[in-house]
C-alpha cells in the first residue's frame, strides 16, 4: 500500500511540475519590452537553446546567436504579409528547467494582446507547443540514457546468470568425477584384496617348494 501511495504522490508531483506555461508580460531582452515568458520544466539552458534555435529557424528569418538571440526578418503566414524581428533570451531555472523570454518587433511596436490580440494569441499557442516539444525532447534524451543504463544492467545480470550456470555445471562435473573416482577406489580395494589373496596363495606355494627342496637328501 505504501508503494502505491508513494507512486501516486510521485505522479502527482510530476504532473504539477511538468506544466509548460506562457505568460504575456514585460520581458528583459535587450531592454524591457512587451513579450512572452515561457516556463519549461525540464532541461538545461543549453538544451533549451538548441530546441529554441530549431523552432526559430522555422520562422524563416536570419538567426543570430548571442547573449540575446536575434532573428531578423521572420515571416509566418499567420502573422500577415509583413516581416517581423524576434528577440529571445534563455535563463536557467535553479530548481530545474529554464525560462525563455521572447519579444516580437512588428516594426517599432512589440507584439502584445493589447496591440493585436489575434497575433499575440497565435504566438502564445506556438510558444506553448514549442515549450511542450522542448520538454518532451529533453526528457526523451533522458529516457534514452536511462534505457541504455537499463540494458547495461540487464546485460550484467545475464552475464552473472551465465557465470552461475557455468559454475553449477562445473559442480555437476566435479560431482560426477568424484563419483567415478570413488567407484575406482572401491574397485581398487577389491583388486587389492584379490591380489593379497594371490600373494598369500603364492607364499604357500613358495613354502611348499622350499620344503620340497629341503626334503631332498
Amino acid at each position: 500500500m505504501k508503494k502505491i501511495i508513494t507512486l501516486l504522490v510521485a505522479l502527482m508531483t510530476f504532473g504539477a511540475f511538468a506544466q509548460v506555461s506562457v505568460d504575456q508580460k514585460k520581458v528583459n531582452v535587450d531592454g524591457t519590452k512587451d513579450g512572452f515568458y515561457v516556463s519549461i520544466p525540464y532541461g538545461t539552458a543549453k538544451q533549451i537553446e538548441k530546441e529554441l534555435k530549431d523552432e526559430l529557424k522555422g520562422w524563416k528569418g536570419k538567426y543570430k546567436n548571442g547573449a540575446t538571440i536575434f532573428v531578423d526578418d521572420c515571416k509566418l503566414k499567420e502573422m500577415g504579409k509583413n516581416t517581423f524581428d524576434v528577440y529571445a533570451k534563455i535563463e536557467e531555472n535553479p530548481e530545474g528547467g529554464a525560462y525563455v523570454s521572447v519579444a516580437i518587433d512588428l516594426g517599432g511596436v512589440f507584439l502584445s494582446s493589447a496591440g493585436d490580440g489575434a497575433k499575440a494569441k497565435f504566438i502564445e499557442v506556438r510558444l506553448q507547443k514549442f515549450g511542450v516539444n522542448a520538454a518532451k525532447s529533453v526528457v526523451g534524451e533522458e529516457v534514452k540514457a536511462e534505457e541504455k543504463i537499463l540494458k547495461e544492467r540487464q546485460k550484467e545480470l545475464e552475464d552473472l546468470e551465465k557465470e552461475e550456470e557455468k559454475m553449477e555445471k562445473a559442480i555437476e562435473d566435479y560431482k560426477k568425477k568424484i563419483e567415478e573416482t570413488e567407484k575406482s577406489i572401491e574397485e581398487g580395494k577389491k583388486s587389492q584384496e584379490a591380489k593379497k589373496g594371490e600373494i598369500t596363495e603364492q607364499e604357500e606355494k613358495v613354502k611348499t617348494v622350499i620344503k620340497k627342496k629341503e626334503a631332498v637328501k
